[in-house]
């Protein structure tokens, strides 16, 4: 396999991010050619130059509020096919204990301008037993035909409900009304919908520490169908990996999916696992599964954490992936990489070192890897780092664009 090369690797700045950066970065990317839409905690910022040059958006006032105030999970995907950008937006609670979700879109070739066309979407008008719930954990995937936008729903502190929306994109570029399906689940949380899907959606959660629900939701059906597959045994509890100045940046850390894709029929899936046996720190469980089997391509190592993956086939159906290390020696850590059929194993580059861990021990809660349009044999990816401190304003988001 020829090595990971890094065509782009870039640190964005305070004035790049309007200084409102978090220690939970939650990182989101989406390209088209030399245009770059990204979004983070608590900011977004776009360059039309290939990422020579950025401009700050602001997520709290760049489009009205819908009542509430913005705060804080953001995803941003790129449509080749009907070359649209989507930017999809958290709101907070109200009065009510209920919010809003917004999901924006803009034609591919106009990102210089502020003029965006969004819908709204809340508990309460997706089903009216939903009243006293609010949305939470969202992200954007896409099939050939649909945007689907996967959200957790809790009524206070207390999850009830696991939601998955799917949207046309035909619709969705008329900029019109906006008709919708929805499907939701009470015993499943947190699902994860896959990167590279063509005429099938699949989506996945845990039902336990060594089996998963994989939902299967083909274009032309209502609903989706399900089948549960064993996978090997991990470990979930507190996740502990103390770097060199006594930072836990794995104390928040959970084993939700955040990394699936699909290549052939085949399914992978990554999540942040716990040490086990001889592995002695927090590291990154990947399982693919076909039809026949389920292997594992665990990331590991008995010397620091993996942690936070996300991952993307490219047009060659090879896999990239974006995850962190940290623990031990070394502060928390971005690294890229790609999957080696030959060797079986994942080939990874570091992208940049942290001089420090969160002072207040929070990480996380996902990256993102896309598929660069218009060269479909490269992958987008985010990341970022602690740069000189262990506060939020010290925090480096990063835009990695890399290739086998």
């Amino acid at each position: 396999m020829p090595p990971v090369t890094l065509l782009k690797n870039i640190a964005l700045a305070d004035s790049d991010t309007g200084g409102q950066t978090s220690t939970v970065g939650e990182p989101s990317a989406a390209v088209n050619g030399d245009e770059i839409f990204v979004s983070g905690n608590w900011y977004a910022t776009k360059s039309v130059d290939g990422g020579a040059s950025w401009t700050f958006v602001n997520p709290y006032t760049l489009l009205p509020s819908p009542g509430s105030d913005f705060c804080c999970d953001q995803s941003v995907i790129y449509d080749p096919g009907r070359k649209l950008f989507f930017w999809l937006l958290q709101y907070v609670q109200d009065a009510n204990g209920t919010n809003v979700l917004r999901v924006a879109a803009k034609k591919g070739g106009t990102l210089a301008d502020d003029s965006w066309h969004w819908w709204d979407f809340s508990p309460k008008e997706t089903d009216a037993a939903w009243a006293a719930e609010w949305f939470d954990y969202p992200d954007l995937e896409l099939s050939d035909n649909f945007l689907y936008l996967t959200t957790n729903s809790f009524e206070g502190e207390e999850w009830r409900r696991s939601v998955v929306f799917r949207f046309s994109l035909d619709e969705l570029a008329s900029t019109g009304e906006l008709s919708f399906r929805h499907w939701s689940t009470t015993e499943n949380f947190s699902l994860r919908c896959v990167s590279g899907a063509a005429d099938v959606m699949h989506f996945a959660s845990h039902n336990s520490l060594s089996q998963v629900r994989l939902f299967t939701w083909p274009e032309g059906d209502d609903e989706p169908t399900f089948r549960d597959v064993n996978v090997s045994a991990w470990s979930a509890g507190t996740f502990v990996a103390r770097g060199p100045d006594g930072a836990n940046w794995l104390q928040r850390g959970d084993p939700r999916i955040t990394g699936a894709w699909v290549v052939d029929g085949r399914i992978g899936l990554a999540w942040t696992a716990n040490r086990r046996g001889s592995r002695p720190y927090p590291y990154v469980r990947v399982v693919e599964i076909a039809d026949t089997h389920v292997a594992d391509r665990d990331i590991w190592s008995p010397d620091y954490a993996y942690a936070y993956p996300a991952a993307a086939p490219n047009e060659q159906g090879e896999v990239g992936i974006t995850l962190f290390r940290g623990g031990n020696a070394i502060n928390p850590e971005h690294l890229v990489g790609a999957w080696d059929d030959a060797t079986e194993s994942w080939q990874l580059q570091l992208t940049a070192g942290g001089t420090n861990g969160p002072v207040d021990d929070k990480w996380g809660d996902y990256l993102a890897c896309r598929r660069a349009q218009p060269d479909g044999s490269s992958w987008l990816a985010t990341g970022y780092t602690l740069q000189g401190g262990g506060t939020r304003t010290d925090a480096v988001p990063r835009i990695v664009v890399f290739r086998r």
